[in-house]
């Protein structure tokens, strides 16, 4: 147990370093990448990514679903009934492999009847031979899914945060290597395609050589293949209302022309600072995922799962508030650094995509509670709907507002199901006390929106299109934000979190004598 704890501890201070890094390196790497680039082809990778996305439904949600029957395996029935189940996964993901990429090709074939007249044959080209090998890089994920859910059931974040460091750092490397040989989009895509490979071997030897487990291939009883499928079927229907969320907007601005590749492009940024956002606020729920299954089947009580809903909801609270009003304050400006002139409309995609998520990303252990309980059905029908009206509208508004119409619809969508329906599903029919969440996470927003107010209101004043001006404005803000948290909002736990380590930093053990 001990070893579980620092495998946690020391997982989530590496986690934060990638996703520090993560966030970070951007800052210097895409502005190069644009100009190596180019706005244009920039929005065509990106439109070829969000089409082979898609693919993921192939999986039919049994991704999801891995992590949690190899924990219920092993603590029911051991090691040996672990493997086996290991095995079921296996033989599984290798028929989704095959399939994916067979789907790839068939979608490589059809590419040209929705975007012939937003792209010319070029860029059509260009765009089947990406699709091509993304389909390829998507059936590999695929392929080695298992393993690496192996790997996160068995709680070993110290090698999976070092992995992801990796990835993290290595990949803008090699895309800036090929991009400055001139290889384009599908040079990025091939570098992408060939350190998956690399990593995927890592994480093949560290299942066989380091946790010591192997596939057994047995045949599987009826009742469990039933039981797997009808919990992956609702995890299934939720990865298709993340797509429609996701992706499908980006599909749409491709094919309208007077949008197209340059309009995926501005979209596209906006929606990078928003991915920041959800990456920094899921990170500890993400890793406590494990933990969490954990409670479940022990049998925790609501109250319990209240209280961890409630300290991880005011944790991510603390960071998404502050990253959402000091975007909201100095993004125009920001924008205007970091990636020039042309992708102005990037704030606002980005600003009415990051205000709906600031309710269900302080939430996102709650859906792991639910995961956990199998109560996610509801959830999954829920969002089903209103993700089919989000592309209904998204289709509208997007010929009245452009781009911005795509994010407003995104937005509103997100309030009605992720904000409104969602929460009264966790108060009545799951037993969490979201009255009591609120009324704790709730006080954490007041503080940040007076802050932003202020700023929007100083902004006329002071100009922080001048560089230095805009990073003092930036960095008061931040200390501001922190010192006026701890004085008058934060608890003892949330202050223990940052002084126990200092604690143990700068007090030496006596030497005894």
């Amino acid at each position: 147990m001990d070893k579980n704890k620092s495998q946690l501890k020391i997982g989530v201070i590496l986690n934060y370093i990638n996703l520090l890094l993560g966030n970070l390196i951007p800052v210097f790497y895409t502005p190069i990448m644009l100009q190596l680039l180019g706005q244009s082809e920039y929005g065509l990778y990106k439109l070829s990514s969000n089409i082979t996305s898609y693919l993921s439904l192939i999986s039919l949600g049994l991704g999801s679903a891995i992590t949690r029957y190899l924990i219920k395996a092993r603590e029911e029935d051991g090691k040996e009934a672990e493997e086996k189940m290991l095995g079921l996964f296996s033989r599984i993901f290798q028929v989704i492999a095959i399939v994916t990429f067979v789907v790839g090709v068939i979608l490589i074939l059809i590419l040209g009847l929705w975007y012939s007249a937003s792209l010319t044959s070029s860029e059509l080209m260009t765009m089947r031979v990406l699709v091509f090998i993304l389909s390829l890089n998507t059936a590999l994920n695929f392929l080695m899914t298992p393993q690496i859910s192996v790997v996160t059931a068995h709680e070993k974040f110290i090698f999976l945060q070092f992995m992801n460091i990796g990835t993290t750092c290595i990949m803008p490397i090699l895309n800036l290597v090929v991009l400055f040989f001139g290889f384009a989009s599908i040079g990025m895509a091939v570098s992408s395609l060939i350190l998956n490979v690399i990593i995927r071997i890592f994480y093949y030897i560290y299942m066989t050589k380091n946790l010591g487990l192997k596939a057994i291939y047995s045949k599987p009883s009826a009742g469990v293949l039933k039981e797997i499928l009808s919990f992956s079927f609702w995890i299934f229907v939720a990865n298709v209302v993340g797509q429609l969320y996701n992706s499908t907007d980006v599909v749409m601005i491709g094919a309208i022309p007077a949008l197209a590749t340059v309009g995926v492009a501005v979209y596209n940024v906006g929606g990078v600072f928003n991915g920041i956002v959800f990456s920094l606020t899921t990170a500890v729920s993400n890793l406590l995922a494990p933990k969490t299954q954990k409670m479940v089947f022990s049998g925790a009580t609501n109250d319990e799962l209240t209280d961890l809903a409630i300290r991880m909801g005011r944790i991510q609270c603390y960071i998404i508030t502050l990253l959402v009003t000091g975007f909201i304050s100095f993004g125009q400006p920001f924008i205007s650094f970091y990636v020039g002139s042309g992708y102005e409309d990037a704030y606002w995609v980005a600003v009415l995509m990051m205000i709906p998520n600031m309710i269900p990303l302080v939430q996102s252990i709650c859906l792991s509670i639910i995961i956990a309980q199998n109560k996610h059905r509801f959830r999954s029908i829920v969002y089903l709907g209103i993700a089919i009206g989000n592309v209904i509208g998204t289709w509208f508004l997007m010929h009245i507002m452009g781009i911005i119409g795509a994010a407003l619809m995104t937005g509103i969508a997100l309030i009605i199901g992720q904000g409104f329906v969602m929460n009264w599903y966790y108060w009545k029919k799951t037993g969490l006390d979201i009255i009591q969440f609120w009324k704790s996470v709730g006080k954490i927003y007041v503080l940040p929106i007076i802050m932003c107010c202020i700023t929007l209101v100083v902004s006329h004043f002071i100009n922080f299109y001048n560089i230095f001006a805009l990073l003092v404005g930036i960095i008061i803000y931040t200390a501001l934000y922190v010192v006026l948290n701890w004085l008058f909002i934060m608890n003892d736990y949330e202050k223990n979190i940052f002084i126990q380590p200092l604690r143990k930093i700068f007090t030496k053990p006596k030497r005894s004598k």
